[in-house]
């Protein structure tokens, strides 16, 4: 019987992280570091504080695609 688990605390079921550094939610939605702080700062992405870092939960992100998705994208520079 294999008792390894499925999931770890930091990944989800489909071993994609729980939560991303600003780099890595930068890469997903390919767009500047700038932009991305754009984003929080206009309280349309979520983050996270875990001492001196800022984090971006992946239901977070994936709910933000979701409402661009909706809106037809960023507008507004």
């Amino acid at each position: 019987m294999d008792t390894t688990p499925t999931s770890t605390p930091a990944t989800r079921d489909d071993q994609q992280p729980t939560l991303l550094t600003i780099e890595e939610a930068r890469a997903v939605l390919r767009i500047s570091r700038w932009s991305l702080y754009q984003l929080i700062n206009r309280r349309r992405l979520k983050t996270i504080r875990i001492g001196q870092r800022r984090l971006v939960a992946a239901d977070d992100l994936h709910a933000l695609i979701e409402e661009l998705r909706q809106d037809g994208g960023l507008h507004g520079r």
